[in-house]
């Protein structure tokens, strides 16, 4: 330990030496950074890109045709960290974190969330990434841009995988109207009452009631989707939430659900000329389950894969993610296990 000298009077140079060593005794302790690794035990890439006006981070690593991976609320690129090691021997996979999340950037603008601009995003990425045709695969409010990227860039996508979601503009809003019919229905195990859509959909309020609570709130809200809370490790709650503290990122999460009118309308204008790649659909009976297919439905000639995954809730690639990785690689490659 370097010694401390100086002549300045009324200086305590004995509690400064202990703060000294109590800071360095921190720093030599095991702390965990959110780090997501392949199936070597290689820590995967990370990037910036400039897409779109923004600077987007995002991680990739593997080998094969590339796969697209788009996370929902409140997460980020390390929503996949369990998957990845599952998915690396068979597709090089690209996982951003998404416009408002993460490390990328949070435009001030209020009209710059919706689902035309962040299927633009990560479709600049993959071309970027020298990644012109590729598999997708969405989950929760990443699967409603993965059906936009689907249905904006026809030529790009060989096939889409959307999960636990119901399309913006298709049925998703109904979801939220407090009626006795959606309150029961996660009793029924027929979808889920989105009592939050509406709540963050209202400017400025759940920024007031949310902040200073991001641990209670944000923890309540992830596993009360779950059917085992267990599932979400706190290493991953303890990075989320850390990230939504930054500056701009609530609001930037915020914005995603007050761009849910216009993401309608880029939704039914999809629906005019259906989607005829090949689809495939997983929903959990803890959240959306069966309204899942029958939503996606309204926007495709037809599902060629249907999945409910049972024991599950809204997180599938946390929650159940060995069959997750099975159900991608039997549905994009024709790889059975």
């Amino acid at each position: 330990m370097m010694q401390l000298r100086a002549a300045s009077a009324g200086f305590d140079f004995d509690n400064c030496l202990i703060y000294i060593k109590d800071m360095m005794s921190c720093a030599d302790s095991e702390t965990y950074v959110a780090e997501t690794f392949d199936h070597n035990g290689k820590a995967v890439r990370h990037g910036r890109a400039r897409v779109n006006g923004i600077r987007l981070h995002y991680i990739t690593a593997g080998q094969g045709p590339p796969l697209l991976l788009l996370h929902g609320t409140p997460k980020n690129s390390f929503y996949w960290y369990k998957l990845f090691p599952l998915l690396t021997p068979h597709f090089t996979l690209v996982a951003p974190d998404l416009r408002g999340f993460g490390y990328t950037d949070k435009p001030p603008a209020t009209d710059g969330y919706d689902s035309g601009m962040n299927a633009q995003d990560v479709t600049e990425l993959m071309t970027q990434l020298g990644h012109e045709k590729f598999y997708l695969h969405g989950e929760d409010r990443g699967a409603d841009y993965a059906v936009a990227v689907a249905g904006l860039y026809r030529d790009r996508v060989m096939k889409l995988s959307f999960c636990e979601m119901v399309p913006s503009g298709l049925g998703l809003e109904e979801t939220s109207f407090w009626t006795p019919e959606n309150v029961g229905r996660q009793f029924r195990k027929e979808g889920i009452w989105c009592w939050h859509l509406g709540f963050f959909w209202i400017p400025h309020i759940p920024e007031m009631l949310i902040q200073g609570h991001e641990r209670e709130f944000w923890e309540m809200f992830i596993k009360q989707e779950c059917y085992n809370p267990t599932k979400i490790e706190p290493k991953a709650l303890d990075h989320w939430i850390d990230c939504v503290k930054q500056p701009g990122c609530l609001r930037g999460i915020l914005e995603t659900y007050r761009s849910g009118f216009k993401n309608g309308e880029i939704n039914q204008q999809i629906a005019k000329n259906k989607l005829t790649l090949p689809i495939m659909t997983i929903g959990a009976p803890e959240f959306f389950g069966p309204q899942v297919e029958e939503s996606m439905l309204r926007m495709a000639e037809k599902v060629d894969q249907v999945e409910i995954f049972e024991e599950c809730g809204h997180s599938l690639a946390l929650e159940a993610e060995n069959r997750l990785a099975a159900s991608l690689k039997r549905f994009m490659l024709g790889i059975k296990d």
